[in-house]
Order: C-alpha cells, then structure tokens, then sequence
C-alpha cells in the first residue's frame, strides 16, 4: 500500500511540477493538436475536485472527529489523496485549454492562479496533515483559505463561460434589472445589448472570444470575428448573425448553440429588425415613430416614470382569450395588471365588427394600435367607447377631420399618433379638449409645419411630433439595399436597389467612384449591367444626414481557359482546388476560411493559363478579399503577361493597387488590368502580396496575405 500511496504523490508532485513550467514559460509553448483533445475534458472533470475539496474540508474540521481512530485518518487521507491527484489533472487541463485562441489571457489569469494555488495547496495539506491535525487553529484556517480560494476561482471559472459575475448575481444589487425610464431609452443601450448580454457574452466576451467574436461593445460587433461582419445589408438573410441565428437547432453553426438558453421569438425578431433598419447604435428609442415594429414589441422594457395603478377590475381570462385570433391580439400590458392592450395585424382581413367585439373589454382596454390597418371615421365611433384608453396608434389609416369629433370622449387619453393620415391642422385643432393628452404624433400628414408652432402654443401640454425639418436634428440614413445576390453575370441584369424610407434619393456609380447627391446618376429601376463594374450606392433626403456607402463588385464571365496551373502552391490552409477554384464561376463571401479563397503569403501567385486556340484579349480582373485584421491586404503589384506559344511572353500590364490606411471591417474588392488588345495563347498572372505590413497596422513589419477567389479574362 506505501509504494502505491508513493508512487501516486510522485505522479501529483510531477504533475504539479508541469503546472508550474506550462505557468513560467506559457509564451513559448506550442501545444499540438491531440493535446488539445485533453484540454478541452477540463470542464468534464472539474466537478470532481471541487466536491472533493469540500468533501475533504469537512471530513478534516468535523465528522473524522466523530469516529475512532484510525479509521477516520484513513478515510480522511484517502479523500484528500483523490483530492489532490483530480486538482492537479484538472488544472493541467485547464491550463492546455487556456493556450487555445479566443481567450484573452489577462483576462483569466485569476482562473489559472486559483486553480495552481488550488492544486499545489491540495498537495501539501496532504503532505503535511499529521502537523495539520494536530493543531485545530492552523486546521481551521487552512480550511477557511481553501474553500475561499475555491470559491474565487469558481467565480472567475463561471465568469468565462456564462459571463461576468454569473456567480454572484444573484446577491448583488444587480439582481433585478429596473426598466428604463421611456424618455432615456435608447434602441441598442436598453433593447439590443441586453439580449446580447444574456443569450451571447457567455461565449464571446473579452475572456472567452470564440470565433475571435467579442460583443460586448459596439465597436466588437462592427468588427465581426474570424468568420467575418456579422451583418450586410447587401447579404442572403442580411448577413452571418441572422443566418446562424435562423438555422436549425441541430445544426452544429446554430446560435446560440444547442444546450445554450435561446432567443425568444420576441428577442429574433427585435434584432433582425435593428438589422435591417441599419444596426444604429445611437437611436433614441422614443425617435422611432409610433408605428415601427421595434417600438410596438419594446414597450414592455420601459417605463414612463410614473407606472400607474388601475382601480377597475380585471376581465375574465375567458373573455379575454376569446377575443384573440389570428389579426387581433388582446394580451394585460404586465403581469398582475387588470389594463389591457390591444394590436392588430393583416390589414385585409380587418372589419368593423372587430372593433365592436372588444366593446366587451371597453373598460380594461387602455393601448390599441391600428396602425396601417384601414379604420375609418366610422370605427372611431366606436373607438369613443373605450373610457379608459390611454394610447391609441392610429398612423396611416383613412381617417379624416371628421372621425376625430368621436375622440374628444376619451378623456384619459394621452398618447395619440395620427402620423400618415389625411387630418389636417384644424382637425388637430379639436383635440385641445383632450386635456390628458401629452404625446400627439402627426408625421407625414398634409399639416404644413407653418401651423404646428400655432398648435403647440394652443396645447402647451402637448409634445407634438411632427418630424425632424434637419435643422436642430439630423438622422443618418440607412444605407441602400442591394438587391441583386448574382456577382458573376452571364448577361444583360437589371440593377435593383430599394430603401426602406419614403422619399430617399438612391444616387450609384458603376466606376468604382463616390456616388454624391448632385452629379451620380439618381437610380430609377431602369438600368442595366452587362459588364465588369463596381457598383457603389448611396442614399440621401433632405433634412438626413447621407447614408454610408455600400458597394459591390460586378463580373461578366470571362474567357475558359482550356488548361491553368499555378507554378506555386497556395497555403495549405487555403488552397481550395487549387488552381481551378479561380474558374469555377463561384464567388466566395468574406469568409476566408470557407474553402472558396486561395491564399498567398511566402510566394506569389503565379498563374499560367493556356488556350488551345489564338484569343484576343484586353482585361483581366481579379477578385479578391481584404480584411486588415487578419492580415489580408491589397497586392502589392499584379503583373498581366501574355503571346502566343514559340515567341516569349511580354508585359501586357502591371499595377499596384492602392493600399488602406486605417483598419477596417472585411470586404471584397475587385483588381482590374485594362490594356491594349492582343492576341494570345498564353498567359501569366504574377501577383504578390505585402512585405512588410505599413507601420500603423498591428503586424507591421511582418508579411501581408493576398487572398483570390476569381479570374476573369475579357
């Protein structure tokens, strides 16, 4: 038994010996890939240590004192032996998975010096536990600073994988999250982040960026991760977050993963419409009008300062159940409330008589939206019935002046919103009997903004919306859609852009050139693309700031070539197949590691290509991918050789794209060599990367990618 009982504290001491090298020169050790294997089982195993160190714990200050000895030292040296030998295999194992990448190493340095403390403790309170038990303050402090130490590293373990302070949660004053006051809301800050932060931080956070994700800030998310941005406008499903986010639970690429808590139906649909509507950052919440589908669904998340308490009774659950179809929802505003709000959807499916079946719950109903549903005067008869509504949408319905006379008895109504519809100033006029009202809405109607200053003199207490005119605010807009998802062109294809706001200039050029407001052609539908160009778009409106940018390279298919080698191999990381991956009439997205890009760095890419018969010739376009951050750059020179077999080839073209200056999000670029016609049977296409990387980037002084995916010949 003693030479067991050495021969397993040699293997702890030996295993902790390795804890302290992998501690000292972690910079320089390179862990292969069957390792990583054993590394990735460290949250398999760790429960074991840490029921075994309580276990140990109390066995040493309490119950071996219950029984006679020596069968209670026995039993004690026994745990604290197992205790020692899991530690350590567990914390050689997370120190293997700390050398992964995705995790910032400061940021789990706590993590890693509880658990070698942790380990190395074990050891020698086993070592030493005859000195131990036989002094009972040194027993207990012992005991004390093990169970803290395991505490704290169990807190900074639970922080990387489910985010910061998922341990303590539940006793800090964090516990419960208050809403937003309405008035200080803002869309991202107080809707979108905090559904990042409890369904995505847990897995790409600071410690632990899978996929090189980080979204904890803004910034992390327009950077996207090694798989590329996370949204475009111009993309399938808008881009990589809406696509993993839609795919099928078992899909392995699923977001959240399979296991993981998941968006509620609520949560998707908030962030696929931040998505589409821009992905802004710093819109106030109360900017969106009334009618925006985020603000109907993010109501729940504020509160307007003053939560009211409702004195009539609640609905019976029967009733209101009954009530709710496919096109109306009728649901209490929060949990415990007798106050009801009620919406309704399909604008063709929407009749009168649905209004007069929720006469039933008139004295509950205090929220209906009716927006773009086609209400008229005669339902706002109907409408005047409700006593205890408060708010009440009715944007881009066909109500006129008229219909309003059937409002001024609601008297508790304070939110109003008339936005689209055909009233006019002296019908707004009416409304100054509404004493309680304090939010009138009235975007997009026929009142000229001459007679809004008369109304807000004649109803102080009403904020009036009317739009922003761009001389105190200045919204920027969205950028336009780019509808067309074929790059490479077989013929003559329609352009097809669309903006979501009415009334927007969509101004493009096809050169490559920086649409402006005045000289780019303005589109109109009607154009055509029938060649290689490079489409950039842009959106304008008076009284908005300009949108972005958006572009997207055009190609027309080009010359087969009957046979093409590359006299260097692409990485192997990246080789694709090879050389015809170039030809294959596929077009990769900005993921660089999805098997369509060929990749160079330590040699060019040096491409012959032959045809079996004389070819006349005058362009070559490349396409290829830049993301800065990943070392992927702009060539340094592309050189275009050409002739027919027996005569040596001569320079046909050479340039040296322009290089960026700044970092950036990934996007795809394309490299156009025009010359002088000439008749060939043969080519080559020398192209090569960076050395060195500029100064202002990261790796500088390190050698630059030049990643390809097509090659056109024209």
């Amino acid at each position: 038994m003693r030479s067991w009982k050495t021969f397993f504290i040699n293997g702890i001491f030996a295993g902790n010996c390795l804890l302290v090298f992998l501690l000292v020169a972690e910079e320089f050790v390179v862990i292969p890939h069957w390792l990583q294997v054993a590394g990735r089982m460290h949250p398999l195993i760790l429960h074991f240590p840490l029921v075994l160190i309580i276990l140990s714990v109390l066995w040493e200050g309490f119950f071996m004192r219950q029984l006679q000895q020596p069968s209670g030292e026995k039993i004690g040296d026994a745990l604290m032996i197992s205790t020692a030998g899991f530690t350590m295999i567990t914390a050689v194992m997370g120190m293997i998975l700390s050398r992964e990448p995705g995790y910032e190493q400061d940021s789990i340095s706590w993590h890693k010096w509880g658990g070698i403390i942790l380990s190395i403790g074990c050891m020698a309170w086993y070592s030493f536990r005859g000195a131990i038990r036989a002094n009972n303050g040194f027993l207990v402090s012992s005991g004390i600073v093990t169970l803290l130490t395991l505490v704290i590293t169990g807190h900074e373990g639970a922080s990387i994988t489910h985010g910061d302070n998922f341990l303590l949660a539940p006793v800090t004053k964090d516990k419960v999250k208050l809403k937003v006051n309405i008035e200080e809301a803002k869309v991202y800050a107080d809707i979108i982040h905090p559904i990042l932060e409890s369904k995505c931080l847990g897995c790409h956070n600071s410690k632990k960026a899978k996929g090189e994700l980080v979204m904890e800030t803004a910034a992390g998310l327009y950077k996207g991760g090694k798989n590329g941005i996370l949204w475009d406008s111009a993309a399938n499903e808008f881009g990589l977050l809406l696509q993993r986010l839609h795919l099928p639970l078992d899909d392995k690429k699923h977001m959240p993963p399979k296991g993981k808590m998941q968006l509620t139906p609520e949560e998707a649909t908030l962030l696929a419409l931040w998505i589409k509507k821009g992905a802004d950052t710093a819109n106030r919440y109360l900017a969106l009008d009334p009618s925006d589908s985020i603000r109907i669904l993010a109501a729940q998340y504020f509160t307007t300062g003053t939560e009211e308490e409702y004195t009539f009774p609640a609905a019976p659950e029967k009733t209101i159940q009954s009530l709710n179809n496919h096109y109306r929802l009728v649901a209490q505003i929060a949990a415990e409330s007798p106050a009801l709000q009620v919406s309704f959807f399909g604008a063709s499916q929407y009749k009168s008589s649905d209004l007069n079946e929720l006469l039933a719950v008139k004295q509950q109903v205090v929220s209906m939206h009716l927006n773009k549903i086609p209400v008229t005067d005669k339902d706002l008869e109907i409408i005047g019935q409700f006593p205890e509504l408060r708010e009440l949408n009715l944007s881009f319905t066909d109500i006129t002046d008229t219909g309003l006379n059937s409002l001024l008895t609601l008297k508790s109504l304070n939110h109003l919103s008339l936005s689209g519809t055909h009233i006019t100033a002296a019908g707004l006029k009416k409304l100054q009997a509404l004493k309680k009202l304090k939010k009138l809405y009235c975007w997009s109607t026929t009142v000229p903004e001459t007679e809004i200053a008369g109304l807000r003199k004649i109803m102080p207490e009403t904020d009036i919306e009317y739009g922003y005119s761009g001389d105190t605010v200045r919204i920027r807009l969205n950028p336009p859609i780019i509808e067309n998802e074929e790059m490479i062109l077989t013929g003559a294809t329609a352009l097809r852009l669309k903006h979501f706001v009415n009334g927007v200039d969509i101004r493009y050029t096809l050169d490559g050139q920086e649409p402006d407001s005045i000289n780019s052609p303005k589109y109109d539908g009607k154009t055509e693309i029938n060649s290689a160009v490079t489409l950039r778009t842009k959106a304008f409106k008076n009284g908005w700031l300009s949108s972005e940018t958006i572009s997207r390279s055009f190609f027309k298919v080009g010359l087969a070539p009957d046979s093409v080698y590359l006299k260097y191999d692409p990485d192997p990381a990246y080789k694709g197949k090879g050389a015809r991956t170039l030809f294959d009439a596929i077009k990769g997205d900005n993921n660089f590691r999805n098997g369509l890009w060929l990749g160079f760095k330590d040699k060019p890419m040096d491409l012959v290509i032959q045809f079996n018969e004389p070819k006349q010739v005058s362009s070559v376009n490349i396409s290829g991918l830049v993301d800065i951050g990943s070392y992927l750059m702009p060539p340094a020179e592309i050189q275009v050789w050409g002739g027919v077999q027996g005569s040596p080839l001569r320079l046909l073209s050479t340039i040296k794209p322009k290089q960026p200056v700044k970092d950036t999000a990934g996007y795809q670029i394309s490299y156009p060599s025009v010359f002088k016609p000439a008749t060939v049977t043969q080519m080559r296409l020398v192209v090569r990367s960076v050395n060195p990387l500029p100064k202002w980037h990261n790796g500088k002084g390190e050698k630059g990618w030049f990643f390809a995916d097509e090659v056109f010949i024209q």
